[in-house]
């Protein structure tokens, strides 16, 4: 059986498997960093560069980004097979004392049968298959990712210590899965309460504890590569960690706040913790359905009875590597976030799973035949997120950077910012020699100093920080001989502030100091690979939608550009162009708005204004949900507001003074001080003859601003004639 689960497993896994580098957070860079046998971001990741290094050595078929993401199917596949093992080491060398409690029913003092009862099979094999299927476990077999590896060690060192009380071996393979992913020491606490409570003998003798911990070193020692690899100065050299000072920064994620990701550090634990309950409480309930929940409990309980150390154990590892981390993971419910700390689930997953595994064998027996009802929860799993998961056809990541790459002129330099963006053109350039005339900057890594000697040293170029306008242009002048571009990613304004022209190639913009003549825009449909279906809506999972937005960014831009160029032909194509990739898009919508109003097409001008209010409505809504920092929703407060605004000038062009007051007041409620729409009600409440509005709306334009001369006129004459009408 236990080889029939890994084929079938592995077989789902490869079938499923991104045919090159994978459309995931660090995937590039991790194919990347194990091919040139570099040191990846904090904390580095030696033993799964050194592992990736070998596979690709080993697989002789495939590009090197389809061999590294086979290494996770593997160990994918090879965590399940180590879960059945370890419920078939339980289910048959456990029994269970007799006792004459009535209250508990006699089969759970009965001596467990052997792994041939069919109550055996179902016990150890649907928790494997609704973990193999889960959408968790899947998509991370299918990428060049760590998460694979680091659960591989935690079901292998939960089976050794099933199976040996010599922990020897498991103190080194501890320490050297720390190389692979830090945060599984998060399971030392459970694993301590088991290893205390088997009562090995001399366990706390003062020579044993000094061999674990020797051990535990030794396999840790796997970090030494850091700076040994460091020294010859590779391709991919994060953090240059080659003394000891460098070495700890990069272990304890230092230059990442020693958080799971920056974002956090804005946000206290109690702004958070409620929703981060919630999502993951809602994804378990996901994972074993309405079926299996109760599955969970019986299994919970049938292990305090039958072995009441395991599950204290496992307890203790679920507390720790679910809510405990997710709290202090202090993550927002937004889709970025929800994308990132979804493969750190894995861990409470896996006890869970080992659970429903023992309820199963308890609901089995009683039963029986019946039992193999609950094969439709890894059946309905695996038909919900095959159409998700499968990812063999998908080229989004690939095509996304060789289309950035066809779009730039000879020796040019490009500037990305966002991971997946970033990490396909490494992947493209560092490991499949394309267009080694041009260079790739990650401009978050721009003011680093490691990295400005790699990029000096191998594709000597000069770099300053590009994160302010002065350095930028030390940067440019520096680099004048070249052309010097970015991708939509990039917050351009606070790169270039207002010295520089920026003219739209297609996916990436040129930056020049002098005007010039423009040609003719890149047509996407003649001009790129395109594999993919080019519709953000289209895609389930948010990686996926995140590169296809950009495409649809890449056209608002150049929309923009054409705008303020007075080519309002070129610029409206432009904005339909990004709507069919990306509809809910408030901004094209208004800008579509206000080009129609240019041309005196008010009934275009109301649709499209009415357009942007339902996806300003949209967005604000998510962003509440998604508990968004407060510059950021005050910013799509103050844009939505403008829309609402404008639209109310539309209906009073029309004669509609009514409508427009109605879009006025809306206006203020989204922005009580918004000076221009109290103003414009002011001015429609004085085509009504409300002369007590018209006062209220110009006394709260001047309390706004004091200095509106208009304002000051206009109320002095209310006044007068609000006298006149009394």
């Amino acid at each position: 059986m236990i080889y029939f689960l890994f084929l079938l497993t592995f077989w789902v896994f490869v079938y499923t498997l991104f045919p090159s580098v994978a459309i995931y957070r660090d995937a590039g860079e991790m194919v990347s960093v194990c091919y040139k046998y570099g040191i990846a971001h904090p904390p580095g990741y030696p033993l799964y560069v050194v592992l990736g290094k070998i596979f690709t050595i080993l697989i002789p078929f495939g590009n090197i980004a389809y061999r590294v993401n086979c290494m996770s199917a593997v160990f994918g596949a090879l965590t399940c097979s180590i879960i059945y093992l370890i419920i078939k080491q339980l289910t048959c060398s456990f029994s269970i004392p007799q006792s004459h409690n009535p209250a508990i029913p006699h089969s759970l003092y009965s001596t467990i049968p052997q792994s041939h009862n069919p109550a055996f099979l179902l016990s150890a094999c649907l928790p494997v298959l609704i973990f193999a299927f889960s959408k968790t476990l899947w998509s991370v077999s299918v990428v060049a990712e760590m998460y694979t590896l680091n659960i591989f060690f935690i079901v292998l060192i939960i089976y050794l210590l099933l199976t040996t009380r010599y922990l020897l071996l498991v103190s080194f393979l501890l320490g050297l899965a720390t190389g692979n992913r830090i945060e599984i020491i998060l399971i030392v606490p459970g694993i301590l309460y088991w290893v205390v409570k088997s009562k090995i003998q001399n366990l706390f003798s003062i020579k044993n504890i000094i061999t674990y911990v020797i051990l535990f070193f030794l396999g840790f020692s796997i970090f030494a590569f850091l700076p040994a690899r460091s020294k010859t100065q590779p391709y991919l050299n994060w953090n240059k960690p080659d003394n000891i000072q460098t070495v700890m920064d990069t272990i304890t994620r230092k230059t990442h706040g020693k958080t799971l990701d920056l974002i956090s550090t804005r946000y206290k634990i109690s702004d958070v913790f409620y929703s981060g309950m919630k999502v993951y409480l809602e994804r378990t309930f996901n994972l074993f359905t309405i079926i299996g929940i109760p599955i969970v409990f019986f299994g919970f309980l049938y292990l305090y009875k039958a072995k009441k150390d395991f599950l204290i154990s496992t307890l203790m590892i679920y507390i720790i590597t679910g809510p405990f981390f997710i709290t202090i993971a202090k993550m927002p419910p937004n889709p970025y976030a929800l994308a990132i700390v979804e493969p750190h689930y894995l861990i409470s997953d896996l006890m869970l799973a080992l659970w429903f595994g023992f309820g199963i064998y308890f609901v089995s027996r009683k039963l029986k035949t019946v039992s193999i009802i609950f094969l439709i929860i890894p059946i309905w799993l695996f038909t919900l997120n095959i159409g998700k998961q499968n990812m063999r056809n998908n080229f989004t990541a690939y095509d996304f950077a060789r289309n950035v790459f066809r779009s730039l002129p000879a020796n040019s330099i490009i500037i990305s910012r966002e991971d997946i963006q970033v990490f396909s053109e490494w992947y493209l350039q560092y490991v499949e020699n394309k267009r080694n005339d041009i260079t790739v900057i990650a401009k978050g890594l721009s003011g680093s100093k490691w990295y400005q000697e790699t990029l000096k040293k191998y594709k000597n170029t000069d770099v300053f920080s590009l994160n302010n306008p002065d350095t930028f242009s030390q940067f440019y002048i520096f680099n004048k001989n070249r052309n010097v571009c970015f991708t939509s990613d990039v917050e351009d304004y606070e790169m270039l502030g207002q010295k520089y022209y920026v003219y739209p190639y297609g996916l990436v913009f040129q930056v020049k100091d002098i005007k010039t003549v423009f040609d003719k825009p890149v047509n996407f449909v003649e001009f790129y690979i395109k594999r993919s279906v080019l519709n953000a809506s289209a895609y389930p999972d948010f990686f996926t939608q995140k590169i296809i937005s950009q495409y649809a960014d890449s056209l608002f831009k150049a929309g923009l550009f054409f705008m303020r160029e007075d080519k309002e032909k070129d610029a409206i194509i432009k904005f339909n162009e990004a709507i069919s990739i990306k509809e809910d898009y408030p901004s094209i919508y208004y800008n579509l708005g206000w080009l129609y109003y240019q041309k005196n097409d008010l009934e275009k001008t109301e649709y499209y204004y009415k357009e942007s209010i339902k996806y300003y409505t949209k967005m604000y809504n998510d962003a509440i949900e998604y508990k968004s920092f407060p510059e950021v929703v005050d910013s799509i407060l103050y844009d939505w507001a403008i829309v609402y605004n404008n639209l109310g000038t539309i209906y009073e062009k029309q004669n509609k003074t009514n409508e427009a007051i109605s879009e006025y007041n809306e206006a203020v409620k989204i922005k009580s001080d918004y000076m221009d729409a109290h103003y414009n009600m002011a001015v429609a409440y004085w085509r009504l003859n409300k002369w007590d509005k018209v006062i209220e709306e110009l006394e709260k334009t001047l309390k706004i601003n004091p200095n509106n001369i208009d304002a000051q006129k206009y109320l002095y004459m209310a006044r007068k004639n609000a006298q006149i009408h009394e």
